[in-house]
């Protein structure tokens, strides 16, 4: 197994030291490490989230300079109901703000706040095009939301569905304004699931917590792939070493699918945050009263993907949620180190 390194420093502590030091060049590489979170139109967005090229808006204060107002992703707040988060890097976000005749804005009122010249911002970026991480490098990172508790109940239901958040670079711990942004979350729910308003989400989310949406069948038409995937599993150590040793209930599948959709349908507004909660912590309840660990939760949600997508020969769905399987497994910061399985029951 390959050793895992813990994130040793946030975002915000990188900004906040390169201020400190005068350092402009360590604060931009600090934002190229990650995406920003730029405020748009929720009503533009509905109109045209398929297309890439759609503008940003730019925000003129009351001296006449426009401003582009970002977030890192560990400072986002509620954009009220009218506005929406949209995830950019430095490069899209200067092709997707112009013109190019603003100030950008990061983090407003923080300690680590950054207002940098758009033309000082082209062209840094313009030299230094490498610095800049490219979205299609995010995924399979442990990652977590500093205003959200890491130790509660609900954060130990919220961990039962820790295996999407990895693979997503989506922060474990949190149901918020906003998973990856807004256009892509309501591509999600509507590409993946078929799901464009609130009877559509319920009906899923009801499936998923009571066993309609299982893959109990698929399990029992595929005797043979089921024994093959067990011992992949067991050879990784995923599972129990026996062969004789029954194979692991399969609804944390489901019930991590159910957190993942709460999550998704408070960060396009679909529903409140409170009824997201309510379903988080219902599934991570029901993954309480089945499972005795998280090993043997995992196991279970592994088997599950497979089944699900029929993945016979392990090639296409198998060493990625291996990979974060290990991540959960290794990483000192992973809730699966700090928190039981059984805190869920108390959610």
């Amino acid at each position: 197994m390959g050793v895992v390194v813990p994130q040793t420093a946030t975002v915000e502590q990188r900004l906040r030291e390169a201020l400190k030091r005068g350092d402009l060049e360590g604060y931009l590489r600090a934002l190229s490490d990650t995406h920003l979170l730029v405020f748009g139109s929720r009503r533009l967005a509905d109109e045209g989230f398929d297309d890439p090229r759609a503008p940003l808006g730019l925000v003129q204060d009351i001296g006449g300079q426009f401003k582009v107002y970002a977030v890192t992703p560990n400072q986002a707040v509620d954009p009220g109901p009218h506005l929406v988060y949209h995830a950019v890097t430095l490069r899209t976000m200067l092709r997707r703000c112009a013109p190019l005749t603003w100030q950008l804005v990061v983090n407003q009122g923080s300690d680590h706040e950054g207002r940098i010249p758009v033309k000082k911002l082209a062209a840094w970026v313009d030299n230094h095009p490498e610095a800049i991480r490219p979205f299609s490098d995010y995924g399979d990172h442990l990652v977590a939301a500093d205003h959200w508790s890491r130790q509660d109940a609900l954060a130990a239901s919220l961990a039962c569905g820790s295996h999407l958040a990895v693979q997503n670079e989506a922060p474990w711990n949190a149901i918020g304004y906003v998973y990856n942004d807004y256009p892509a979350d309501v591509r999600l729910l509507r590409d993946g699931w078929r799901i464009t308003e609130y009877e559509h989400w319920r009906a899923a989310v009801e499936d998923l917590l009571t066993g309609q949406a299982s893959t109990a069948e698929a399990a029992a038409e595929q005797p043979d792939a089921v024994a093959a995937h067990l011992a992949a599993m067991r050879a990784d150590g995923i599972w129990e070493a026996d062969p004789a040793a029954r194979a692991p209930d399969l609804r944390a599948w489901d019930y991590g699918r159910a957190i993942n959709l709460a999550r998704w349908a408070a960060a396009t507004k679909l529903c409140g945050m409170d009824e997201a909660r309510e379903t988080v912590r219902r599934a991570g309840q029901a993954a309480a009263g089945v499972y005795r660990d998280w090993r043997e939760l995992s196991a279970g949600y592994i088997l599950g993907r497979l089944l699900h997508f029929g993945d016979v020969g392990r090639v296409e769905y198998y060493e990625s949620i291996r990979k974060v399987h290990r991540i959960l497994v290794e990483d000192p910061a992973s809730p699966w180190r700090t928190l039981d399985l059984a805190a869920a029951a108390a959610a």
